[in-house]
This record gives structure tokens, sequence and C-alpha cells, in this order.
């Protein structure tokens, strides 16, 4: 109750609306002008002891706090990225029914999960060593598996040429 009376004398004195004589007109609580007026005096009839400061708080109920079980966690299995080690090539030839320079690729998995592999390859003109083709493979293969695709990469040739299969680039990542 003591706090309660507390808040209405610091919200009268604030608003100015315990000053006899003195009324807002209406556009807010303060009052402008003048200055020189006596300062206010405690209305009668309230304590005049009443405690400053705030009351402290002691709650009577304190949580506690129980930590779940701790997990553990693994690193990441380790494996080369490198997957040059994991294909084999065979059929570097052309196609002249379908004018393509073509290889044959069996991508084998020997790690214990699914790997994803992405793997570049270029056809390279033996007489000059210029660029005829290229293709990009990506293949999913699961654990100690193997699959076979085949890169393409189409080309008109006009006279007779030969030329080299090579995977340019080939890496591995967890699927």
């Amino acid at each position: 109750m003591r706090l309660v009376a507390v808040a209405a004398i610091g919200l009268l004195a604030l608003t100015g609306c315990g000053k006899k004589g003195r009324h807002s007109s209406g556009s807010g609580g303060f009052i402008s002008g003048g200055g020189g007026d006596a300062p206010l005096s405690t209305p009668s009839g309230l304590p005049t002891d009443l405690p400053s400061g705030i009351p402290s708080y002691t709650p009577s109920y304190t949580p506690s706090y129980t930590p779940s079980p701790s997990y553990s966690y693994s690193t990441a299995p380790s494996y080369d990225t490198d997957a040059r080690n994991n294909i084999s090539a065979s059929g570097c030839d052309y196609n002249e029914s379908t004018s393509s320079l073509e290889y044959t690729l069996t991508v084998n998995n020997n790690e214990t999960q699914s790997m994803r592999f992405s793997i570049s390859i270029v056809w390279n003109d033996n007489a000059d060593n210029g660029l005829l083709g290229s293709d990009y493979q990506s293949v999913t293969v699961a654990p100690g598996s193997s699959q076979t695709v085949k890169a393409t990469s189409y080309r008109t040739l006009y006279k007779a040429t030969t030329f080299t299969c090579k995977i340019q680039s080939a890496y591995k990542f967890a699927n």
C-alpha cells in the first residue's frame, strides 16, 4: 500500500496537478512558465515513514538445472579426396556414327559410405596437343560398389586424327 502511495505522490509531482490554481490546458502534463513557485508540500494524511530505495526480493523457489547427458561427436571420416586411383578407364575411341569422342570409366568406391565423384575428362590431339573435346561426369557410388559411365564429347573430325583420352581431375566427396 505504501508503494502505491509513493507512486501516486510522484505522479502528482511530475504532472503538476497537485498545485493549487494551476491546471494544464489539456495539452500535456507539465505546466510551462513561471519558475518561482514554492515547493510542494506533502499532502496530509499520508504516512511520513516511507522507506527509501527499492525493496529487495528473495524468491522462495530457486530453479535447479540438471544437464542432459553429454554427447560425444566423432570427427568426420578421413579419406583422400583425390579419386584418380578409384577410376579405371578404357575405350578411348571416336564413334563416327554419332560424331563423338568417347571414353568409358569404371568408378570404384572402396569407402564405407556413399561417395560422389566429380570427374573431368579431356581429349587431346596428338599432333599438336590441342584440345579436341572435354566432358564432366558426376556419379554417386554406394559403399563397396562400382559404377560404369561413358564420357562423351561431340566433335566432327574431317581427317584422320590420333588423340589421347585423359582424366584431367577426379575428386570424391561424402554423399
